[in-house]
Parts: C-alpha cells; sequence; structure tokens
C-alpha cells in the first residue's frame, strides 16, 4: 500500500471541484424539471385557446369639460351628472327615449366623479353656475343638461324636469 500525502491546497481545490460539480448537477436537475412539467402546461394552455384578447375600444359618446365644446357636431346636447347618483337609471331611461326619436341630435355623457371633470363640480359652499363666460367659472350641480351649437352653450338646464320636457316633449 501506498501512502499518499495530501496538502491543504489539494484537499481545498478537491473541495471546491466537488462544490462545482454539485452545483452543476442541481442546475441540470432544474433545467430538466422545468423543462418536463412546466412547458408542458404552457403547451397545454396555447392548445385550449386559452389566451384570449379584448380589443380595446373608444367610447365616443363620452366627453369631458375640457372638450365638450369641440365635439364633431354642430348641435348636440351634453348630459352631466354623478355616475353614482340614484336616479342614475332614470336619468338614463330619459335620454334613450330622446335617443330613439326621429333627429334626435347626439347626446354626449359627462362624469361628474371623473378626475377631469372635478373642478367643475359645484360643492355644498357655492351655487352651479346657469351664466358663465368661460369655462374656468363653470360649475355644475349633481344633473345638468346643456344644449351645444357651434361650439357655444345655447341652453342651461339643471332641473330634471326642464331637461325631460327639453328632449322628450319637445315637438
Amino acid at each position: 500500500m501506498k501512502n499518499k500525502y495530501v496538502t491543504e491546497e489539494q484537499k481545498e481545490v478537491k473541495k471546491f471541484l466537488i462544490l462545482i460539480l454539485g452545483l452543476v448537477i442541481i442546475i441540470i436537475g432544474i433545467y430538466f424539471f422545468t423543462r418536463a412539467f412546466v412547458t408542458k402546461d404552457l403547451n397545454k394552455s396555447k392548445d385550449s385557446d386559452s389566451y384570449s384578447y379584448t380589443a380595446g375600444s373608444i367610447n365616443d359618446n363620452v366627453a369631458i369639460v375640457g372638450t365638450m365644446l369641440s365635439r364633431p357636431e354642430k348641435e348636440y346636447y351634453i348630459v352631466a351628472f354623478s355616475n353614482e347618483d340614484f336616479n342614475l337609471s332614470y336619468y338614463n331611461t330619459i335620454i334613450s327615449k330622446y335617443s330613439e326619436q326621429e333627429n334626435a341630435l347626439k347626446v354626449y355623457y359627462l362624469d361628474l366623479d371623473n378626475a377631469l371633470n372635478k373642478n367643475y363640480v359645484a360643492t355644498n359652499d357655492e351655487d352651479f353656475s346657469t351664466k358663465f363666460t368661460d369655462l374656468k367659472n363653470l360649475k355644475f350641480g349633481e344633473f345638468t343638461l346643456l344644449k351645444i351649437k357651434n361650439g357655444k352653450v345655447t341652453k342651461f338646464i339643471t332641473n330634471v324636469d326642464k331637461a325631460k320636457a327639453e328632449l322628450i316633449n319637445k315637438k
């Protein structure tokens, strides 16, 4: 039998090589594990058409205060109210009945809860403005119907019954 003398440096190199070999085996194991299980799951979902894409759309019935006077039509209505208002379905019914009429003008919705419109909502200590010279002075109540003609406000109605009369009972 031969006696081998191993130096301290040789022991360290041997430990290092065993460590590297162990890491390589672990990495290869992880690779084959993920390839065997994860890839099969992805292929199953691709085959079953579980991916669904929704095409984006733009709602052109919605307006914001900054663009409400520059719509493409010459004459139209803007209806401003909160989407959290308990009368929301009543407002929508009035607008739907109006839209079904022959020669009905285009109606745009202005959501008062929208962050871009919040500065134009009258607070408790200020009144809504029925007459205003520019958009900076405009303040909406909880319901407002505006009739716009050639980029100018021709009617400003804040009473729901008067708005209903304007839209539906008009002859």
